[in-house]
């Protein structure tokens, strides 16, 4: 009888492992990214702004985001104008295009003149976030899988 209930306690472990919390940074960092939106990249807007990064503001003050960068792997860069993130806050940077707000810019990824995604949707890739002053302050690795028929995002808390 101990035998079996051990086996039944070993299964249960190997079904349902236990996962470690992600652990939560302060200062501006990065939150969710979607690197893989759902379905096929059609290159239509609304699929490229289906690829997003989340900035936030764990400070208990506001900070100013003009001349901070967010960049990819092969050095795609995204460069924040005047927005006040304000304490506990979040933005999302899209990359297709938009009408940028208090919660969501818009990164507008050009390619040789046409729009373009940002994020590799299999592989790997890593995203960089860097201050005004060019610090690197965050960044977030992942391998993705190239789901099509879902979409496939990263916590980089």
């Amino acid at each position: 009888m101990p035998v079996a209930a051990g086996v039944v306690g070993l299964l249960a472990c190997a079904v349902a492992p236990a996962q470690a919390a992600p652990r939560h940074q302060g200062g501006v960092h990065f939150g969710w990214i979607q690197y893989n939106g759902a379905g096929s990249d059609s290159g239509s807007n609304a699929s490229r702004n289906s690829e997003w990064v989340q900035i936030h503001n764990a400070n208990r003050y506001a900070v100013q985001l003009k001349g901070y960068k967010v960049r990819d792997k092969y050095g795609w860069t995204y460069t924040f104008r005047a927005l006040s993130l304000g304490a506990g806050r979040t933005v999302t940077l899209r990359t297709g295009s938009g009408r940028d707000t208090a919660a969501h810019v818009y990164w507008d990824h050009r390619y040789r003149g046409r729009a373009a995604y940002v994020w590799n949707n299999s592989g790997t890739e890593t995203a960089a976030l860097l201050n005004a002053k060019g610090k690197q302050v965050d960044s977030c690795a992942w391998k993705g899988r190239g789901e099509r028929t879902r979409a496939e995002s990263v916590n980089c808390h």
